[in-house]
C-alpha cells in the first residue's frame, strides 16, 4: 500500500463526514490530483554502473620446489 492510497482514503473520509466544510472544495481538488497520480506509471529508477569489476588478487607461487626446500632448511638450522 502506498501513500497515495492512504491520502485518498483520508480525503474521502473527510468529505464524507464534513461535506459542507470550508475546506471541502480544496479537498475535492486534492482528491482528483491524488487519483490522477494513481493512474500514472512509476518512473523507472536510473541504474548506475559501478566502476571496474572486482578481481581476485593473484597469489604468488614459488618458482620451484627447490627454493621452498632451501628456505625450510635455512629456517631449521
Amino acid at each position: 500500500m502506498n501513500d497515495n492510497v492512504l491520502i485518498e482514503n483520508a480525503v474521502l473520509a473527510f468529505l464524507h463526514h464534513y461535506p459542507d466544510h470550508k475546506w471541502a472544495v480544496p479537498y475535492a481538488e486534492l482528491l482528483t490530483k491524488v487519483r490522477a497520480l494513481k493512474d500514472e506509471q512509476p518512473k523507472t529508477a536510473e541504474v548506475r554502473k559501478r566502476g571496474r569489476p572486482a578481481k581476485r588478487q593473484r597469489k604468488k607461487e614459488t618458482t620451484s620446489v627447490a627454493t621452498s626446500t632451501q628456505a625450510v632448511e635455512i629456517l631449521e638450522t
